[in-house]
């Protein structure tokens, strides 16, 4: 066993030195590194020299290949059957947390969606951190299948499952730095989906200036090389290219997102509309494809707009809540907020013209969020509005009154919005 080991070890090694120079990784390689990664056999400064590759090289298509099934064979897996769905954004973009509303609306039209989410890597909150706020989302696989088979979905940390775990350790390297290069998503979204049993998926990409993906182009090329790649594993995708220049919630930072999300499933008069609109349009997007797997006729806007208006994706969404052992009675308003807070006002009359993503994320960050989920901050201004002098633009909100000088102090230097006098 030790020598196998041993080369197991060897051969990770030398594959990711020949990839730093070029070479093509076989199945074989791909599995070395992937197992090693997942086993603990080789250290960080590995890990990072294979980040590093993925920018300076990238990876043909037979490698993105080898490598997501290396991911995926190298952890546990799902053994769901029937019409398995699931949405996925590859991210970049702080305070949308659509996959909290879309889940139960694609589990209360009858189909299984089990979420297996990450926590925050380029954001302030990863849909894993916001819906902690609720309920553990630290479950075994075993519990976690048994919940999906029974209510139909499910809304849990994918580190904890075992699923790809040589993933799990990528993220922990690349967290720091806040980045992910294109090829290095596509093998990380992909692993996942393949390893939960998931057979169709609609796949979110924003794109804006302050966007993980900033480009049109870039855009089209990320959708056209995953879905070549997820056909490779029977996976039917749908593509969703869209602008976004802000938020389409109000919250940032964990508990702050958590409460927008909850607002839409209530649909409580002061829920934001742009993440309502969103996250119905995704889902229904969901249902398309599995209203097509169903041979079904309906309409899947009407029906995913019935069952967000009608109260079923919210009385799912408790059922969620429940069974991952959290109140499923919770109420919205006692969610709790930061105790220290500090109103940002509008320092002259005008109109917001630009909403600068990178800072409300680096502002989130200093007030704590996401290892704080009382860190963040609710914004009130949106792109278009008019503003006068004193409005406020936004609230931060957190625990620590040192975090919050430090975050007052660097606003100075970082705004979130433009004004256009």
């Amino acid at each position: 066993m030790k020598n196998m080991n041993n080369t197991s070890r060897i051969r990770a090694i030398d594959a990711i030195k020949r990839k730093l120079v070029g070479h093509e990784l076989s199945y074989e390689d791909s599995y070395a590194i992937m197992h090693e990664f997942s086993t603990g056999g080789l250290t960080d400064i590995f890990v990072a020299y294979f980040a590093a590759a993925s920018f300076s090289a990238g990876y043909t298509d037979d490698e993105l290949y080898n490598l997501t099934k290396a991911m995926v064979e190298t952890g546990k897996k799902f053994t769901l059957k029937g019409i398995v769905a699931d949405k996925h954004s590859i991210g970049g973009m702080p305070g949308t947390r659509a996959s909290m509303i879309i889940v139960p609306i694609v589990a209360a039209a009858g189909y299984q969606i089990p979420k297996t989410s990450s926590r925050a890597i380029t954001t302030p909150a990863g849909t894993a951190d916001c819906m902690e706020v609720l309920a553990p989302v630290a479950i075994e696989l075993e519990k976690a299948q048994a919940i999906v088979e029974r209510i139909g979905c499910c809304i849990i940390w994918g580190g904890h499952l075992g699923i790809a775990p040589a993933d799990d350790v990528i993220i922990r390297v690349e967290e720091p730095l806040s980045f992910e290069s294109y090829d290095k998503v596509i093998i990380s979204i992909l692993a996942k989906k393949v390893a939960a049993s998931s057979k169709y998926m609609v796949l979110d990409i924003p794109v804006g200036p302050s966007m993980k993906i900033r480009l049109v182009k870039d855009a089209l090329r990320f959708r056209d090389a995953f879905t070549r790649i997820a056909q490779r594993f029977g996976i039917r995708v749908k593509a969703d290219i869209n602008f976004q220049y802000e938020p389409a919630g109000f919250g940032i930072g964990p508990n702050y997102e958590t409460i927008d999300a909850v607002k839409v499933l209530a649909q409580t008069p002061d829920r934001s509309s742009d993440l309502e609109f969103k996250s119905i349009k995704l889902a229904s997007e969901v249902l398309d494809l599995c209203f097509a797997a169903d041979h079904r006729a309906d309409d899947s806007l009407l029906v995913a707009e019935y069952l967000l208006k009608s109260g079923a994706a919210m009385k799912k969404f408790r059922e969620i809540v429940k069974a991952q052992g959290g109140d499923g009675d919770f109420v919205i308003d006692r969610i709790s907020v930061g105790n220290n807070k500090k109103e940002i006002l509008a320092p002259h009359d005008g109109v917001v013209s630009g909403v600068n993503n990178f800072n409300i994320t680096s502002l989130a960050r200093l007030l704590g969020a996401p290892s704080d989920k009382l860190g963040g901050m609710v914004l009130q201004a949106r792109m278009g509005q008019r503003i006068k002098k004193h409005d406020i633009l936004l609230t931060m909100y957190t625990n620590s009154a040192d975090k919050l000088r430090e975050a007052v102090d660097t606003y100075t230097h970082m705004p979130v919005f433009e004004l256009q006098v």
